[in-house]
């Protein structure tokens, strides 16, 4: 279900403060090894935790390396290595060690799966260990994402995110662009035809495509269909080809048609390759990303003037619905010392820890406890990101269609890329996903 969260509330969870320690003034900063049965086990000796991520980037890795030396410096009884693993390969890894009997002993993951990984015994339980108190530092919703079918919590929110359009500035000054005109997909296009620039057959400057930089097919759905594009949430039927989905997929492909397939790989192929970024350097003049990409322009493009519109509406008065997520932490199942975990995920997700990361990676944190007058708050990119966020629907993917998006994707990709027209892509999708849900 959709989940709406004040602008003030929202923005507020991004505040710029001193980071000095992660020396938190709340209940999650607690030096203790958690209650329960393991609270006579303190250990007397440093025990060692690895806290599995796929942070690498020059932009993160720094700052979650300083969180953890910080939880180190803090206590003597843990220590806690970072481990960054691709993140192709480190969800696979997870399962293997799992099932081998010796997974790590923090892993982040994706909190729109927590429920599955729940319900598969993938994960350990952590009431025991994160009682109501702390639970209460976060929205609501982030936590009813944390908790199993069982009514269990089995992760804490890490952080979220949002999805919107980055525009850069002078382009659209030079093309007497208004970025406040954008409100609906019409406007979108006619603005990027504006922005537009050729030299002869060569595209020098592409105003816009709906699926390069973090916006995918699912972004636009979502957007068109106000939260849910795949199926029926309440009965959990198919509904890939519907009238809508199928507009939505030839407008993609209508504007893939008019930059030319070969321009999109190429703008494809650069942003997959990670060595160059064609909205930094000015070849894009409109981008859909999420909201810590700024962190990102912060490294690539310092000098760059940019500013951020929400998803404009399918059609006039659909809303500016985006698609979202987040990123939870939780302790695999089989873990040797669950209250130890605990002990470092507190402390990842308390009050200054967030902070911290807010302030120089540019995640949005799930918590609810910040005011509203932080110096970063008062940055115009922030504000609208919050916006943004106020009208984010988080698709939590229900247990009995789980993995039903590797059947379809590939599908929808045909059809994306041209292969076979929208239209029957999606039916094809359609017919995949009914057999798959047949099938379980």
């Amino acid at each position: 279900m959709k989940k709406r969260i004040s602008v003030l509330c929202l923005a507020a969870a991004m505040i710029l403060t001193a980071f000095s320690g992660c020396s938190s003034s709340d209940s999650q900063s607690s030096g203790s090894a958690g209650s329960g049965s393991e609270s006579n086990n303190t250990p007397t000796e440093t025990v060692e935790l690895e806290f599995w991520g796929w942070w690498s980037s020059d932009a993160r890795k720094p700052y979650i390396q300083e969180m953890v030396d910080n939880f180190n410096e803090s206590q003597d009884q843990y220590k806690v290595t970072y481990v960054d693993i691709p993140f192709g390969d480190i969800f696979t890894k997870n399962i293997a060690q799992i099932a081998a009997g010796n997974p790590c002993d923090i892993m982040a993951n994706s909190m729109e799966e927590v429920r599955f990984r729940a319900n598969e015994d993938q994960v350990e339980a952590l009431d025991e260990y994160i009682t109501d108190d702390i639970k209460s530092y976060f929205y609501d919703q982030y936590i009813d994402a944390c908790t199993g079918d069982d009514g269990v919590l089995y992760a804490v929110p890490y952080s979220v995110d949002t999805r919107a359009i980055y525009y850069n500035k002078a382009h659209f000054e030079e093309a007497n662009v208004d970025p406040a005109s954008i409100q609906t997909w019409d406007d979108l296009i006619a603005a990027a035809d504006k922005l537009d620039q050729k030299d002869g057959d060569t595209w020098t400057r592409v105003g816009f495509m709906p699926v390069l930089g973090n916006g995918g097919v699912d972004t636009w759905m979502i957007n068109a269909n106000k939260g849910v594009a795949w199926f029926n949430t309440e009965t959990l039927e198919p509904t890939v080809n519907s009238d809508v989905n199928k507009d939505v997929l030839k407008w993609i492909r209508d504007r893939i048609d008019h930059y030319g397939q070969a321009e999109y790989d190429n703008l494809s192929a650069a942003f997959s390759s990670g060595m160059t970024d064609p909205f930094a350097s000015g070849t894009i003049s409109m981008l859909v990303h999420t909201s810590a990409y700024t962190s990102s322009l912060a490294q690539t493009a310092p000098d760059l003037e940019y500013g951020v519109i929400p998803l404009p509406e399918y059609k006039a008065g659909n809303g500016h619905t985006a698609n979202g997520g987040g990123f939870v932490l939780e302790v695999p199942k089989g873990a040797k010392n669950v209250a130890a975990s605990c002990e470092f995920i507190k402390y990842a997700t308390s009050k200054d820890t967030q902070d911290f990361l807010a302030t120089k990676i540019g995640d949005f944190s799930a918590r609810n406890d910040f005011d509203d007058s932080s110096e970063f708050f008062q940055n115009p990119i922030t504000q609208d990101l919050a916006k943004c966020l106020e009208e984010t629907s988080t698709v939590i993917i229900p247990n009995e269609i789980k993995g039903y998006t590797d059947v379809i994707n590939p599908l929808i990709e045909e059809g994306t890329l041209g292969i076979t027209d929208t239209d029957t892509a999606l039916d094809n999708a359609q017919k995949a996903f009914e057999d798959f849900v047949a099938s379980k």
